[in-house]
């Protein structure tokens, strides 16, 4: 339970160093750019950052090019599910990540996270993914961003 718990976080996550540039697409490129800077840090497993992150990519759900706009719609839908869970339990993502991580749970940490499980288990993670995959092509043609949050010129 614990590992789907962790797994649909780490998609959801993953999903961030995402999407879409006219005037308004260069201002969401270089947003998007902004944001996704913090993926690396996710990749290599430090969550400290993932509350800011995830009320970041919502935002951007606004800003998203017309083209790329259900996609980013599908992507926040999940993230504030996840974050509603994870609040309804009285804490942040990150710290729910953390307890996912830690071998001896208390009675009480072990009953927040079955309330998350429960709570996410009706999530789509097959159309996030295909949301994220999405976003994250159309940010790598468009904003010229791969998925580690950087642009060509940059590597």
């Amino acid at each position: 339970m614990r590992r789907r718990w962790a797994a649909g976080i780490a998609v959801v996550a993953t999903l961030g160093a995402l999407s879409a540039c006219s005037d308004d697409t260069d201002a969401y490129c270089d947003e998007l750019e902004k944001v996704s800077e913090p993926f690396a840090d996710l990749s290599a497993g430090d969550f400290s950052q993932i509350d800011q992150v995830m009320d970041d990519m919502t935002a951007l759900e606004e800003k998203a090019p017309e083209e790329i706009q259900d996609d980013w719609q599908t992507f926040g839908s999940t993230i504030r599910e996840l974050q509603a869970a994870v609040e309804d339990e009285g804490l942040t993502i990150a710290e729910m990540i953390e307890l996912a991580q830690q071998p001896d749970l208390s009675e009480e940490d072990q009953a927040k996270l079955i309330a998350v499980d429960d709570a996410l288990s009706d999530l789509d993670l097959e159309a996030v993914g295909t949301a994220s995959a999405e976003i994250s092509e159309h940010a790598e043609q468009t904003c010229d961003l791969d998925l580690e949050g950087t642009t060509d010129d940059q590597q």
